[in-house]
Parts: structure tokens; sequence; C-alpha cells
């Protein structure tokens, strides 16, 4: 079984580890487990796992413990239910980064030295289509795979570059893979080359509503009236919600496409004031 430390959503490795209890042959079942935490309800682990009830605050540690988790698993198991489990913006943001700086979470930022990155769409492209692509020397194959698709030259120059940025390395067959699995600009955005980028994207956006069927894309727009302070807990939210998706392709594991995923927020007026 992985370990605790891959997974973000607790049901699931709760899930995952009483199957694989089973298929070791320790019969754990769910109402077993209820009953050595002291739960009345038959079947209240099950409510749990379904996301209908919340493990009480008095339990939480003595779940991890009915697990068998070691300290460092046990105080991971801890965090990511409280995330969970936060009934505040605030709240859960504050335990979202405690489990990015307490437990470091496998997200690597793009240093300054870095920057050229971000010159070009393709290579973040070519670089997240390596991460599932056998890839060892075919850049005209390679070139195919993206739209809008790009030249073998293309190719070649980003392979080249995310080579001597240390983003990728040959294996010991010759395939090209990660070096690390998920990569961040981090919050940093005002540089040069992370605007140039994000323009890029922008166009690539707009032209994806004509390019592509509704079934292969997403796109939503909203338009609303805030004040500062409600613009600011809704960037606080996005900024929350780009680190849960970095964490869905960290664990994600059957990866067979590359997504691009654009958030913006931008004003449509000026600020004036209220009406008395």
């Amino acid at each position: 079984m992985k370990s605790i430390f891959e997974y973000s959503d607790y049901r699931l490795f709760i899930q995952e580890f009483l199957r694989d209890a089973r298929l070791r042959g320790a019969e754990l079942t769910y109402d077993e487990l209820g009953r050595k935490l002291g739960f009345i309800s038959k079947g209240f682990i099950t409510q749990i796992l379904q996301g209908k009830s919340k493990i009480p605050e008095d339990k939480i540690l003595k779940f991890a413990a009915a697990l068998g988790l070691k300290k460092k698993e046990e105080e991971y198991f801890e965090a990511l239910v409280r995330f969970d489990q936060a009934r505040t913006h605030r709240l859960k943001n504050e335990q979202f980064q405690k489990l990015i700086s307490r437990f470091k979470t496998r997200i690597r930022c793009v240093g300054p030295d870095q920057y050229e990155f971000y010159n070009e769409w393709y290579y973040s492209a070519i670089r997240s289509l390596l991460s599932y692509y056998p890839f060892k020397g075919d850049y005209e194959q390679l070139a195919q795979q993206l739209v809008p698709q790009i030249t073998p030259r293309q190719a070649r120059n980003a392979v080249e570059l995310l080579e001597r940025l240390s983003m990728i390395k040959k294996d010991s067959d010759g395939y090209y893979q990660l070096t690390d699995r998920i990569l961040s600009s981090g919050d940093s955005v005002e540089r040069v080359a992370i605007v140039n980028f994000q323009k890029i994207t922008m166009d690539l956006a707009r032209e994806s509503l004509e390019k592509f069927p509704k079934n292969q894309r997403d796109s939503s727009t909203l338009t609303l009236g805030l004040s500062e302070e409600g613009y600011r807990t809704i960037v606080e939210k996005i900024a929350l919600l780009r680190k849960e998706l970095l964490d869905v392709a960290r664990l994600d594991r059957k990866i067979d496409r590359v997504i691009q995923i654009n958030l913006h927020a931008f004003p449509l007026s000026k600020i004036g004031r209220k009406k008395s």
C-alpha cells in the first residue's frame, strides 16, 4: 500500500488501508473499527467514509491509533482530518499551509534562474507530456502529441531546455523521466516571464472554445459585485484551489493527457462609492 503521505484525502486512505488489511488476511471491518473507537451507531464509520459524518474531535487520534499509525503518520492523519473538517475558510487555509510546510508536500518551485521555462507554452506542455508519454528521441512523434501541434525543432528545443534545467533526465533504458512530479512558480507571479506565459495560455484558452467539443474542455465565467474584503476572500480561495489541484495531479497515477487550467480574477469597473 502507498504511504499515508501520498494521500490528501483521509477517507480514501482509510478505505484503501482497510482493503489492504483484508488482502493481507487481517479482518478489520468497518463495524469492528467502530467498536474499537466506541461508536454506538453500527454504521458510523460508513457515514464518515461517505462524507455524511465527521470524526469527533476526541476520536481523531484514537482513530489513528486504531489504524496502527506511527507518530509522524499519526500527525499527518490528524492534519488531513482537521483540514477536511475545518469550518471556516481561514481555518481550512491554516491547516493546508500546515500540510504544505510541516509535511513537505512534493511541490518544487521554479527558481529565478529557471524562468526561461516560461518563455514558451510548449515547454511546460512537453514536460507534463513526458510524465506518461514514452519518449527516447523521436521528436517528430513528440511534436505531434501537442495541440496545437509544434515543430520537431521546437520539441527538441523543449527537451534540451528541460534537461539543462534538470527538470527531466534519462533513465537506464534511455527514456526521459521527470525529476519532480509537480512544479510551481510560487506566489511571485509579477515577474515578466510568468506574465508572458499567462498571456500565451490565455490565447490558448480562447482558441480552445472553438477547437474542442464541450466534453473535452470546461469553461465558466462569473461577473460579481464585491467589496475589498470579498475580493480578498476570493483571491485566497483561488490560491487554496490551486494548491488542491496540484495535490490532485501529484496523487494521480493514471495520467493520459495534459490539461491547462487558467484562473483569472480582474476588475470590470472602477472602485466606486456605495449608495447611501
